[in-house]
């Protein structure tokens, strides 16, 4: 088996003791009983990699959060934030099984529990109604994405995304995404008063009549997994799948169906606590867009983060094509969102650019530093794949002169250890900054840690603290 060996200058590699655990994972994956000894064991007393080249910005602590359990049944972990000490968790489980049923990615069995004590103590797991709901021939979510507190309305607020996936037509599946904000009074117990994100006429969501074709064919739009406060006190949420102007030459690629004819288009939404009607009052920026003989579906799964002058970044991934790189790009806004310019490549600060496939990746504002981080995988050479490899996973300081990264603070969190699954996914995590120590958490499931058992998986808690 081939062994991954970073060919770029990556800051940090893993300790002796992570590899030692690697080998000894592998040597007894085929025994879960066993696995999952380990893994309780690793749960207690935590896996610490603290060794760093004197040039990292963050060290490391990785341990297990929620260990495999069962075969081929990976738990997942999302975090929110709120006010005070308040956190939210939701444990999820993943298989291949019900991402078949499902039509794609079908979290199940979602659980929620609440801290008021920035995690000290925990509430007990509490099941959640389904996210999922199953239709002849057609799969919907009502998938929360992330959520935050906002001091101007005094709730927490909720980002899904709902999430239609449509057979009816014969494979390939049709797909209609929409954003919806709920926000919270009673502490996250419950979430209502849904606002449907509109950037044209269309009908809200109705939960009585979900396949609504006046619902689901307007206002189309995949939202990131963040909602970005900024120090005006607005709200953004970043969306992509909106629909680009009718006169701009598109066409879906056979035989996908999606994103549909004029739906490869990313936009802002900017929001506003109204204390009369007591909601959101939301208004949606334009478009922008790359075309397909670069990004084969289109701009992909943004973030934002707000720079030192106001201004507004935005990082997309994208789905390279035969002829193009794997990259992540860029905008910037100087109006809170409402336009933005050309997208253009994601690169490091001295003009050279990095490869990153079609993978999931977060911009971060540390209160401890006064910094703006990217979060992402970055390649060592240019990647044939679209979608991997997606290790390692690193951190890097965003130049905010030149919109790019410093390339002298990329800082490795993780990556693929021998043993360890060719397709290993240090990738789709979540992240919350500890509100005592200023520290960062990630959460992330390494999926293809186990070879050839994609789901076979613990899940982990990162623990980056920045070197000041």
């Amino acid at each position: 088996m081939m062994i991954f060996e970073p060919k770029l200058s990556l800051k940090k590699q893993l300790s002796c003791t992570q590899r030692s655990y690697s080998h000894f994972a592998t040597y007894c994956r085929k025994s879960m009983l066993v696995l999952a000894a380990i893994s309780c064991c690793f749960a207690i007393f935590g896996f610490d990699d603290m060794a760093r080249a004197a040039d990292s910005i963050v060290t490391v602590k990785r341990e297990v959060y929620v260990p495999n359990t069962v075969p081929k049944i990976a738990p997942w972990v999302y975090a929110f934030p709120g006010k005070d000490g308040y956190r939210e968790e939701i444990h999820t489980t993943w298989s291949h099984e019900d991402q078949v049923r499902g039509y794609g990615d079908s979290p199940q069995n979602p659980r929620q529990r609440i801290s008021l004590d920035n995690g000290k103590t925990w509430s007990p797991l509490k099941a959640q109604p389904s996210w999922m709901t199953y239709k002849e021939k057609v799969t919907i979510l009502d998938w929360k994405f992330c959520g935050m507190y906002d001091p101007a309305s005094d709730r927490l607020v909720s980002l899904s995304i709902h999430h239609v996936r449509d057979m009816r037509q014969g494979p390939p599946r049709m797909i209609y995404n929409h954003a919806l904000v709920r926000t919270s009074t009673d502490g996250g117990q419950t979430f209502g008063n849904t606002q449907t994100l509109k950037y044209e006429e269309g009908d809200d969501l109705d939960p009585e009549n979900e396949l609504n074709p006046k619902y689901l064919e307007n206002n189309t739009g995949y939202p990131g997994q963040s909602i970005l406060r900024l120090r005006n006190g607005n709200l953004v949420i970043p969306v992509i799948n909106a629909k680009i102007p009718a006169d701009v030459p598109d066409e879906a690629s056979p035989p996908a169906r999606w994103p549909s004819k004029g739906t490869i288009g990313s936009l802002c939404y900017s929001g506003g606590w109204d204390k009369i009607t007591e909601q959101y009052i939301w208004k949606a920026g334009k478009p922008v867009w790359l075309p397909r003989s670069i990004a084969f579906n289109g701009l992909l799964e943004p973030d934002v983060g707000e720079l030192s002058d106001g201004r507004i970044l935005i990082v997309w991934r994208i789905t390279k094509t035969r002829d193009s790189d794997a990259r992540k790009w860029f905008s910037v806004s100087d109006d809170g969102g409402m336009t933005f310019g050309e997208p253009q490549i994601f690169g490091y600060s001295d003009g050279t650019k990095f490869f990153s496939t079609s993978t999931f990746h977060r911009l971060f504002s540390s209160r401890k530093t006064g910094k703006l981080y990217w979060i992402g995988n970055i390649a060592p050479e240019a990647p044939t794949n679209p979608g991997h490899p997606r290790y390692p996973l690193i951190i890097a300081e965003v130049d905010e002169k030149t919109l790019a990264l410093k390339k002298e603070t990329v800082t490795s969190i993780d990556t693929r250890q021998p043993g360890e699954g060719e397709r290993l996914q240090l990738s789709n995590f979540w992240v919350i900054e500890n509100s005592e120590t200023f520290d960062l958490e990630i959460y992330l499931t390494r999926l293809n840690e186990v070879p050839d058992e994609t789901f076979t998986a613990n899940a982990y808690k990162y623990t980056l603290s920045f070197i000041e």
